[in-house]
């Protein structure tokens, strides 16, 4: 369980890092959809892909 609770907190903290971080970008054209898409695209595929090949290099190392 402790192992689980690290890892939401993990999980917790890059969420908000990424969002804070594309928040402060200013950007002249903006679309929000463009920004929906984008948030999409790192909640949705990159994060649980990263989390995913930590997961497996935790189990391999």
């Amino acid at each position: 369980m402790n192992i689980s609770l690290i890892a939401a907190v993990v999980i917790c903290l890059i969420a908000l890092v990424i969002t804070l971080t594309l928040t402060q970008i200013e950007d002249k054209n903006y679309d929000s959809n463009k920004s929906i898409a984008n948030l999409a695209l790192i909640y949705i595929v990159f994060l649980p892909a990263l989390l995913l090949v930590i997961g497996v290099l935790w189990f391999i190392l």
